[in-house]
């Protein structure tokens, strides 16, 4: 926005600041479409060596823009796996792999970069494998092919349960979209599916299963876990990334699922004897609600039976069942209301859990 001030007429500065704020907040809740079509072609589409047949092939059916952009988000979340495997050797290990590399900002090095993500785009088409960085990557390649304005946005995310109150890490990469005039945001790495970790965090598998929370999803929603380096990405007025540090943790598996109503943040600072209110909006179903914290836990009631060194069972606890704890809740429709009354200085967090299962998690700091 550096051209602004040499700008003389103040009444148009203020035309082009306006103009730009609208088009760059001007997201609408996640669209209602049937998108059967798209979906349906991006799932029979094969990838020829060519990126621009490939692109054609989903996207001239359609003259609608949503459609072309749902049958490209689709294809990509369909054919491009995870590659675990380049991430336990590069991100993993706080390393980065090799780039382009320019000595300043010129034509030259302008050049290098286009040749550099040239290469890696087709290398994610011909290996079918990416890290996140590929997936935006190739979202906004074939985005600009098919002639819609898309960008990569590169920024922070919050995956952890212990990262509440933290900004999270800088280490992830998706894409904003323009379509009919309007910015949506869309994460085609995590609607792809998911990995699973050991013990020492290491990612060793991958798992296809698309999930469509990641297409198109409201700003204030992909803001509970998403942060862009650049803040104008985040699509929503006001909001820093102090606030983004503030949102509770939520499970990947239900975050589709919740609304927080109250407490306003996921950092609360009661005073010992408070009582703090729960609000919630889920859309699941669930009928045991229980509160963990480091001062209380609930036992946990599965356990693994080795029957043999290579062959293990899930079992249940009955012991540990008998010893569970429940708060009791009020409903009103997908309303869920319910208390915690402060007793010890030591609270440090608060877990909400659903039928067993963690669903949020509260930093809580007591003062005296």
């Amino acid at each position: 926005m550096q051209y602004l001030q040499f700008m003389r007429s103040k009444s148009l500065l203020i035309l082009v600041v306006l103009f730009w704020t609208c088009a760059v907040f001007s997201q609408s809740v996640k669209p209602v479409v049937d998108f059967s079509k798209a979906d349906t072609l991006a799932m029979t589409v094969k990838y020829q060596d060519d990126i621009y047949r490939l692109t054609k092939e989903l996207t001239n059916p359609f003259p609608e823009e949503m459609l072309k952009v749902r049958a490209i988000f689709r294809w990509i979340t369909e054919n491009i796996s995870y590659d675990f495997k380049f991430y336990n050797k590069y991100p993993y290990k706080g390393k980065e792999p090799k780039t382009y590399t320019c000595k300043d900002d010129g034509e030259d090095c302008d050049i290098k970069r286009k040749v550099w993500e040239t290469g890696y785009i087709n290398k994610v088409l011909d290996k079918k494998k990416a890290v996140c960085e590929g997936y935006a990557m190739l979202f906004k390649k074939m985005c600009e092919i098919a002639g819609i304005e898309a960008e990569m946005i590169p920024g922070y995310i919050r995956t952890e349960y212990y990262q509440v109150g933290t900004v999270g890490t800088l280490d992830h990469a998706w894409n904003a979209v323009k379509i009919n005039g309007n910015y949506y945001l869309l994460d085609a790495t995590w609607a792809a599916g998911g990995c699973a970790k050991n013990d020492d965090e290491k990612l060793i598998s991958f798992r296809k299963q698309f999930d469509d929370y990641y297409w198109l999803t409201p700003a204030d929603e992909f803001a509970r876990n998403h942060f862009p380096e650049d803040a104008k990405w985040v699509l929503l007025p006001h909001y820093t990334k102090e606030n983004f540090s503030s949102n509770p943790y939520y499970s990947a598996d239900e975050i589709a699922n919740i609304k927080l109503i109250t407490p306003p943040s996921g950092v609360i600072t009661p005073k010992r004897g408070d009582t703090i209110h729960f609000k919630l909006k889920y859309a699941g179903d669930f009928h045991d609600l229980q509160i963990n914290s480091n001062a209380f836990r609930n036992p946990e009631i599965w356990y693994w039976d080795y029957i043999t060194k290579r062959k293990r069972a899930r079992r249940q606890d009955t012991l540990a069942i008998k010893k569970q704890q429940y708060v009791k809740y009020k409903q009103r429709n997908d309303i869920y209301e319910f208390d915690y009354v402060v007793k010890d200085h030591t609270l440090e967090y608060l877990e909400i859990a659903l039928n067993h299962r963690q669903v949020m998690r509260f930093k809580v700091n007591v003062s005296r």
